[in-house]
């Protein structure tokens, strides 16, 4: 079986842009994912060199998820994970369910 690993979800939102981004995500997804690699570092420094996938698409997390590939989720936040709190409630259930634990930086 392939190993499973950590997965990082990142999402900006389009009003968190700042002018001097312009319409480009690049650097808010670059800093969201720098400080969930922080936050990784810090809850698990054994674990520092393991696997770890980037996501930015919810659809492919999901999926992997599904086949049971991820051991952990680390988000900046937990509204990145969903629209409204009752899909936030199905999805940590989910997550529960699945024995995958949630990290966040905030």
């Amino acid at each position: 079986m392939d190993e499973k690993f950590t997965a990082i979800y990142l999402m900006v939102r389009h009003d968190e842009l700042t002018p001097e981004d312009g319409d480009s995500y690049e650097r808010p997804l670059a800093a969201q994912k720098e400080a969930c690699l922080k936050r990784l570092k810090e809850a698990a420094p054994e674990e520092a060199d393991e696997p770890v996938e980037v996501y930015i698409s919810r659809r492919q997390l999901f999926m992997d998820i599904e086949r049971q590939k991820v051991k952990r989720l680390v988000v900046h936040d937990l509204d990145r994970l969903a629209a409204t709190p009752e899909e936030l409630e199905g999805i940590m259930f989910e997550l529960r369910s699945a024995g995958i634990p949630v990290l966040t930086v905030k």
